[in-house]
């Protein structure tokens, strides 16, 4: 999730407001998406039809889901996310979005939907207040046109920013990933008859991809040569190395931003954080960031007091989750969110790693080739890249090499 928040202004002339790009978790709630399309309102042009479409429908499924679950218990409510069904976005399988994409995922979805839904979500008639399918049937479609409503949103929003995100290929890590992951280096790369003849073509795409970190033109024929000549480790070298310091800043605490106020000892490490004035947010900073924030006979604690320059926890109405920096002070939480839901008290937990200095370990970019937008989690096993991630030793180990005296 984001550790600054950057807003639109919406005083600014168009080319201005280009230049204050959104920063967006990949795993946002549908709430969020709402949230993001009503603050951009003002701005936004309408988009391709598919995107409309999609939209349409997203917000129909949502308006008709509400009306449902005023009828039922707390218990009973549908539900279209929850901590088991949090898959992630792994590197390997990046989400790929546009019109075109999203339209034919919407075909796709519609040619499956069950005809009484379909008749709720594509007509402005009444919205009923039951459903006439079970549970497990309405919620496995609910998804996918949730999911879809989110792509359709995400892509509106962003479009107009599709410049500054180009910029963003250059930080995409993927080809750096598939070499190191498969052991591909100055040894196995010494010979292109030693590559397996199946994995070539995703050798050459890796390194035409970690030679477009740094030069954006004629990596393509490079890499080519390269495979002719049999020189394959002088494109590794020359390029390896600046893709490596990329991927690092994924997950490095910069100088900058370690913390000045925490106490490291063998097994605690001591934060200060002012008393929330609302008694029930102790206890939810407590159970989440100090359950979260512990390895191997070692853990976090909050020290709760007044402090003029610590921590502070401030709910907004309608707020995208953020920290004003990292290592910043003002965790921002949405207010209209219950801290009783699954999203919020994940999210407590990934904020506050900002607050300690860790970045965000996932990443977004305008891919002007595939004229879509790409997006991906560099570990979707990490507490910092996504919602199905978890507190790890490389948590530990970073935060112990900025803490540690």
């Amino acid at each position: 999730m984001k550790y600054f928040l950057l807003l639109t202004l919406l005083s600014l002339p168009a080319m201005a407001q280009r230049l204050i790009k959104p920063h967006l978790d990949l795993e946002m709630t549908t709430e969020e998406y709402q949230q993001l399309l009503k603050q951009h309102e003002k701005i936004l042009e309408e988009s391709d039809p598919e995107v409309e479409a999609a939209i349409a429908m997203g917000e129909r499924l949502s308006k008709w889901i509400n009306k449902v679950n005023e009828g039922r218990s707390p218990e009973q409510a549908i539900r279209l996310s929850s901590a088991a069904t949090q898959a992630g976005v792994p590197i390997e399988t990046p989400n790929v979005y546009n019109p075109k994409i999203i339209g034919e995922k919407t075909a796709k979805i519609m040619s499956e939907l069950p005809g009484s839904m379909k008749a709720v979500v594509t007509t402005t008639t009444e919205l009923p207040g039951t459903i006439d399918l079970d549970d497990e049937t309405f919620i496995k479609h609910a998804r996918l046109l949730n999911l879809n409503y989110q792509k359709a949103v995400r892509y509106k929003v962003l479009w107009q920013y599709r410049y500054e995100y180009q910029a963003g290929a250059a930080e995409d890590v993927r080809g750096y990933y598939y070499l190191t992951k498969n052991n591909f280096n100055e040894t196995t790369l010494r010979d292109v008859n030693l590559i397996p003849e199946a994995q070539r073509p995703l050798v050459k795409a890796a390194l035409t991809q970690m030679c477009s970190m740094s030069a954006f033109f004629s990596c393509v024929g490079k890499v080519e040569n390269a495979f002719a000549n049999n020189d394959l480790v002088s494109i590794y070298n020359s390029y390896y190395s600046k893709a490596q310091k990329i991927w690092n800043t994924f997950f490095i605490i910069p100088p900058k931003s370690s913390r000045k106020d925490v106490v490291w000892t063998a097994t605690t490490l001591t934060v200060p954080f002012n008393t929330p004035a609302v008694a029930k947010f102790k206890p939810y900073l407590q159970d989440n960031i100090e359950d979260e924030f512990k390895w191997q006979g070692w853990n976090l604690r909050l020290n709760f007091g007044t402090f003029a320059n610590g921590p502070v926890l401030i709910f907004k109405a309608g707020a995208v989750p953020h920290v004003n920096g990292l290592g910043g002070n003002e965790i921002t939480m949405d207010a209209n969110e219950p801290i009783e839901e699954y999203s919020s008290q994940w999210t407590i937990r990934h904020e506050f790693g900002h607050v300690l200095g860790l970045p965000d370990c996932y990443h977004e970019f305008y891919d002007k080739n595939l004229k879509a937008f790409v997006n991906y989690q560099l570990d979707i096993t990490d507490l910092m890249c996504s919602r199905t991630g978890k507190m790890k030793e490389r948590i530990f180990k970073e935060l112990e090499k900025a803490y540690k005296k």
